[in-house]
C-alpha cells in the first residue's frame, strides 16, 4: 500500500511547513488528488489518521481531499471533456484520439491551515 508512504511524507512535509511559518500546529491540509494518479483516497485517510499521531505539529491534523477528475482537450477540434475511464478515451465531439491530458494526475497539497 503506496498510500502509507505517501501520508508520511506528507505529514514530514507539513510538520516542516508548520516549523517554517512558526506554528504550534496543523489545522488542517487539503489535498488534490487525480484519479488518474494511482491513489486510493480511503486508503490515504486511513494512514495519514493512523500515522499523524507520531509527528509533533500534524498530530491533531484534520484531512481534505479533493477528487480531481481525469479531463482532456481533443488537439483537433478544442473540446475539452471529462470521463470515468482513460482506456483510449476519444473525444466527445468529433471521436479524435490526438488529446491532451489537462487534469486528473494531480497529488498536491492546495491548502494548510495552520495554529500558533
Amino acid at each position: 500500500m503506496h498510500e502509507a508512504s505517501i501520508a508520511l511524507a506528507l505529514l514530514e512535509e507539513l510538520d516542516r511547513l508548520a516549523e517554517e511559518h512558526e506554528a504550534s500546529k496543523v489545522v488542517k491540509v487539503r489535498l488534490r488528488v487525480g484519479r488518474l494518479s494511482g491513489v486510493v483516497v480511503d486508503c490515504l485517510v486511513f494512514a495519514f489518521d493512523a500515522a499523524k499521531e507520531s509527528f509533533y505539529r500534524s498530530r491533531y491534523a484534520e484531512i481534505e481531499v479533493e477528487e480531481v477528475p481525469i479531463r482532456y482537450r481533443c488537439r483537433q477540434c478544442g473540446c475539452e471533456f471529462e470521463v470515468d475511464d482513460f482506456i483510449f478515451p476519444s473525444c466527445d465531439k468529433c471521436s479524435s484520439l490526438d488529446l491532451e491530458l489537462i487534469c486528473g494526475e494531480e497529488l498536491d497539497i492546495a491548502e494548510v491551515e495552520f495554529e500558533g
